[in-house]
């Protein structure tokens, strides 16, 4: 079991999407193995008005999601000497709970490398927020 470190429990968690009952966008826990790269994808989100908490390593990503259980899981991985960890990561989940969507932000070329889960969005950070809503959208139809 890694350790982590958060502030935050699963009723605020529960609080926050409460406060926003018109929020129909999935609540999202990320992690990155960029910080900059991370908190970039964060922020564009938030101000796209969905609900992100950013983890700070993936290790750290899978203890929270242990305690707060966030519908959606995106692993931002922009390198390929990081891959083998997010896919690890993911697998975990997967094995805890194979409905829990898990999903990775990636450039076009790591598209190809091996990322096993259940989408692949662009880091674009223009295109990001409608990619996501349009693939849950779709999945609701």
């Amino acid at each position: 079991m890694c350790t982590y470190a958060t502030d935050r429990s699963p009723d605020d968690f529960d609080k926050r999407v409460n406060a926003r009952p018109d929020l129909a966008l999935p609540q999202i826990l990320l992690a990155s193995d960029n910080v900059r790269l991370g908190e970039s994808l964060r922020r564009t989100l938030h101000e796209d008005g969905f609900l992100v908490e950013l983890a700070s390593s993936y290790e750290a990503l899978e203890g929270i999601w242990q305690q707060l259980r966030h519908p959606v899981v995106l692993l931002d991985v922009s390198h390929l000497q990081s891959v083998d960890a997010a896919v690890g990561i993911a697998m975990s989940i997967k094995r805890h709970d194979s409905t829990q969507f898990v999903g990775y932000v990636a450039d076009p070329i790591l598209r190809t490398s091996g990322l096993a889960g259940d989408a692949i969005f662009p880091r674009n950070l223009q295109l990001l927020p409608d990619a996501i809503r349009a693939h849950f959208a779709a999945q609701i139809e």
